[in-house]
């Protein structure tokens, strides 16, 4: 047995004493990863300002309204920027290096070459930047991987600041956080990560938690990626952005964004009580699938044979020459889903309920032949493990026949073989499940299943989530992942993959899913093939007591831990 690489050695550049809890949430999963050790802390003081440039930053305006904003409404509400404790608390015993900064100019600031050579001594293999300015000079390679910075924008949208403030403002569907290496030129970054969540449009204190707590996994990502000989950073190139360079907001532009903030909120509460989804199923035609878009046409769609619920995620097969469809049959009274079957006979939909029930929620009953056997693993999230599940009589009786993954509250898992080897995709129900997409490998079928070194393999709510069987056209993998910008199930992207292997997944979207003006035109999130059929979901928004008591309820518990 090789010998485990050893692990990497790393120091923070702080300016205070105190730590946000974003900042505390990156240490952790640092320490978490266990595959990078913090060896010092940089602790910055100024020596003085250089003549030369124009001087420190002007006094910030008392009567700013961001400023009033910032430092009360976002300071009280964002738990990401809450005091966490002391860097004296958290992380005791780690060794201190004072680093002597001259502030040249506005906002560039430079260690001094005495404190250079002091953290070229400390041997560290990468520096996480958590305090000063635009750090310029020769500290930016010190360390073996240079300095790590968060921007929490996407730079290629959106240069400057406030953090993950002006998504919101010019109303785009996504915000961004990107893990750069630092160069000496402004915006001139190595990226070294991305992620990409859905804003919360209505809420700044809630993007700002998303962004920042959702991305504070990425340098330990990288961190092992290196560790393991998967990445080597010092071979990645700068990226280029002419992005508008934003700043805080003036107050008319605050007077603006509040208006915004008050009627996105109104219209978002009353829409999570009063509508609901309704799923229906569609029959789409079996065209050949390539690159590019899939419009899909002439669906037919399933009759609603549910009065209090619907039926979603559907996936086709044919056993004994007979054909049908299983489906997530959501209840709505009770608010939990179990796998039924569809079936047409003598040209009519009948449904046949319960035909897997795992005895909690089950959706998305994924199948797949293996060996002359037809299986289904449906998503049991609920219960954090993955069942696989033999058919014993198509489509009516169904057998547990084991656990592929456990302690883990996998969505939607998908399977398929690629070049040899099983891998299953899937999301973690608690750690947001519409962005951040995981991996499990396996030799067999039926195991051993280990998680990918590197998950979640990508953050990016627009192409994660599964939606799907994946399919090969031309000897290339596509994989159906779920478009969640907009809200969850909003559309399907085809992603082709390029590599997927033990250094991780790339892919690329080649195209998407559209349904076209229909009665369930408002969303799709499963595109499944099997015994002949192309099958697909769609969504219309409709009304149900059962839903809007539920969101009444949860509402009246929040409202009462609040008082």
């Amino acid at each position: 047995m090789q010998p485990s690489p050893p692990r990497l050695r790393f120091g923070v550049i702080i300016d205070r004493d105190w730590m946000p809890q974003w900042q505390l949430a990156v240490i952790g999963a640092l320490d978490a990863g266990a595959d990078a050790d913090l060896a010092v802390l940089l602790r910055a003081r100024s020596v003085g300002t250089s003549a030369a440039g124009a001087g420190a930053p002007a006094t910030a305006n008392r009567r700013s309204l961001w400023r009033l904003y910032n430092n009360g409404v976002v300071a009280r509400r964002a738990r990401c920027v809450r005091r966490a404790g002391t860097w004296a608390e958290h992380v005791p015993g780690v060794r201190v290096l004072d680093l002597d900064v001259e502030r040249r100019g506005r906002w560039s600031d430079y260690v001094t070459e005495p404190s250079v050579a002091e953290v070229r001594a400390a041997d560290l293999d990468f520096i996480l930047r958590f305090g000063l300015g635009i750090v310029r000079g020769n500290v930016l390679d010190a360390a073996r991987f240079g300095i790590w910075s968060f921007h929490h924008d996407d730079e290629r949208v959106i240069r400057g600041g406030p953090p993950s403030f002006w998504e919101l403002y010019d109303g785009l569907p996504t915000s961004g956080v990107l893990l750069q290496r630092l160069t000496d030129r402004l915006d001139g970054g190595i990226p070294l990560a991305r992620a990409t969540f859905r804003s919360v449009l209505h809420s700044y204190p809630r993007n700002r938690d998303r962004t920042a707590l959702g991305a504070a996994e990425l340098p330990a990502r990288v961190a092992r990626a290196a560790r393991l000989g998967l990445l080597d950073p010092n071979t990645l190139v700068p990226t280029a952005s002419d992005a508008p360079v934003r700043r805080n907001p003036t107050n008319p532009q605050m007077l603006r964004f509040l208006a915004q903030q008050t009627r996105r909120a109104i219209g978002t509460r009353t829409r999570r009580v009063i509508d609901a989804d309704v799923w229906a199923v569609g029959i789409a035609p079996t065209e050949p699938f390539g690159a590019g878009d899939i419009p899909l046409t002439g669906i037919e769609w399933v009759p609603e044979l549910k009065r209090s619920g619907y039926l979603a995620d559907p996936f086709p097969a044919t056993r004994d020459a007979r054909t049908a469809i299983l489906v997530e049959e959501f209840d709505e009274p009770s608010g939990r889903g179990v796998i039924s079957a569809l079936e047409r006979v003598d040209g009519d939909w009948t449904l046949h309920s319960h035909v897997i029930d795992p005895g909690v929620h089950a959706s998305y009953p994924f199948l797949l032949e293996h060996d002359g056997d037809l299986y289904c693993v449906p998503e049991t999230a609920q219960a954090k493990r993955v069942e696989i599940w033999r058919c014993v009589d198509f489509p009516l009786r169904w057998q547990r026949a084991g656990v592929l993954v456990a302690d883990a509250a996998v969505v939607d898992p998908t399977l398929v073989r690629h070049e040899g080897v099983w891998w299953m995709f899937g999301t973690i129900g608690d750690d947001e499940p519409d962005a951040k997409l995981s991996a499990w490998s396996a030799e067999a079928l039926f195991g051993p299943w280990a998680p990918h070194p590197l998950n979640p393999l990508k953050i990016d709510v627009t192409s994660s989530r599964p939606a799907g069987t994946p399919f090969v056209v031309d000897g290339v993998l596509y994989r159906p992942a779920q478009d969640c910008s907009t809200s969850y199930g909003s559309g399907i992207v085809i992603n082709r993959v390029i590599a997927l292997d033990a250094r991780g997944l790339v892919e690329e979207p080649a195209g998407r899913v559209t349904v076209g003006k229909s009665a369930y035109g408002e969303g799709v999130h499963t595109l499944a093939f099997g015994g002949g059929l192309c099958v697909v979901d769609g969504r219309r928004f409709g009304r149900s007591r059962h839903r809007m008591a539920r969101e009444l309820r949860a509402r009246l518990r929040v409202a009462r831990r609040g008082r």
